[in-house]
């Protein structure tokens, strides 16, 4: 496993809230072989970045790992996997260290990362550092600067090296004598595990209990799903019509008993069309019950006299006789009205 300090030729605007730290697939980098990222890899050092359970650092000249005083420039929050996109980090930057960015004083960032010596893969993200001295092809996206400056900084790197080899043995539950290449084996096992359980998230319908409420098998498909939340719309739909449909005959029966009770106040002379029209129809219609207790339970006769008038037969014309309308005119009743409740 190899121990890389990668600088991005990759100039930052201002204080970004989020950037990019590393491209998708190929990564290039100066003096080295290249390195490489992929979905399987991101999801790994995500995964590695949550159990951690804190921010990651973000330094100045990667004082981190050199065993000084190390002020913190920013912390990345969240790493965010955008595809083809590459790896984001979402940061929160200290005010000196926005300064920095705005006055330009620093303008590239660093990360620092673990490649695996046998296929060259990301396997860690240990840190990032805000640096003005890359090793960088200016026809590169992503550089290397690799730490060739003396033997005692060469073997600082071995240290940290040896140190983070043990992290990752413990990390694993790996023996204390386990070599490189099982840690390389147990890094390979957790990104193939994390690519196996992104592809059962992408499998899965409805949890558990959802299938279990819906009567499915455990495992159900999609379709057969759908064809039985579908056959549970139905029945729904169905009920929804049928209310309807009630309501509106509730409404037209409503309406039949409103005018059999207005036209049997009227011949028994127990209401007029003027009460009618201020209060009556009105509340026949809402309240008929009340208008039985009202106009219905007053004598007949009580509001329009009827005792020896002679109602005429029904004409089969539509029309009325000179008796009947002389009635009409002595009661006050139009024609219309006398003919509505009179049919």
């Amino acid at each position: 496993m190899k121990h890389l300090i990668l600088s991005v030729l990759k100039e930052m605007t201002g204080a970004p809230s989020e950037f990019q730290l590393l491209p998708w697939g190929k990564i290039e980098i100066s003096g080295d072989e290249p390195a490489y990222l992929y979905d399987q890899e991101a999801a790994a050092l995500i995964e590695e970045f949550k159990n951690r359970g804190n921010d990651m650092v973000i330094d100045y000249e990667h004082q981190t790992i050199q065993d000084v005083q190390a002020p913190a420039a920013g912390w990345i929050k969240r790493l965010v996997w955008k595809g083809t996109e590459g790896l984001w980090v979402a940061v929160e930057w200290t005010k000196r260290a926005e300064e920095y960015l705005k006055n330009r004083e620093y303008r590239y960032f660093s990360p620092v990362l673990w490649i695996t010596a046998k296929d060259r893969k990301v396997v860690l993200l240990e840190n990032v550092a805000l640096t003005n001295q890359p090793k960088i092809n200016n026809l590169k996206p992503l550089m290397a600067k690799m730490r060739h400056d003396g033997n005692d900084k060469g073997n600082q790197n071995q240290e940290r090296e040896a140190i983070m080899i043990e992290k990752l043995k413990k990390m694993f539950g790996l023996a204390s004598d386990a070599g490189e290449d099982k840690v390389e084996e147990a890094v390979t096992q957790l990104v193939a595990k994390n690519a196996k359980l992104e592809g059962d998230a992408v499998n899965v319908v409805a949890c558990k209990e959802v299938l279990m409420a819906l009567g499915a098998k455990e495992g159900a498909g999609k379709d057969e799903v759908i064809q039985i939340v579908a056959s549970l719309k139905a029945p729904a739909d169905v009920a929804k019509t049928l209310s309807l449909e009630v309501a509106e005959l509730k409404k037209k029966i409503s309406g039949m008993e409103q005018d059999d009770l207005i036209s049997l106040a009227l011949k028994e002379g127990k209401t007029s069309p003027e009460e009618l029209d201020k209060w009556g129809r009105d509340l026949a219609g809402k309240a008929p019950e009340q208008f039985k207790q009202i106009v219905l339970s007053r004598p007949a006769g009580s509001v329009i006299p009827v005792d020896g008038i002679r109602i005429a037969a029904k004409d089969t014309h539509g029309g009325i006789d000179a008796n009947q309308k002389t009635i009409n005119e002595m009661m006050g009743i139009e024609e219309e009205t006398f003919k509505k409740y009179n049919k």
